[in-house]
């Protein structure tokens, strides 16, 4: 079973339309975070690198 690519695009297209604004405001706040953690001071507390990865 093949996937018709112009089909597949047509519909993700779609899809990101519909959820504009969802995909703007997650943008904005991952955004806002690495900013805000480029600013900040290093912290180095046991199992701070769990939360900072």
């Amino acid at each position: 079973m093949r996937i018709d690519p112009a089909r597949l695009a047509s519909g993700l297209l779609a899809w990101v339309r519909r959820h504009r604004r969802l995909l703007i405001v997650l943008a904005l706040l991952s955004l806002f975070f690495s900013v805000l953690g480029y600013f900040t001071n290093p912290v180095s507390l046991p199992g701070m690198c769990r939360i900072y990865g």
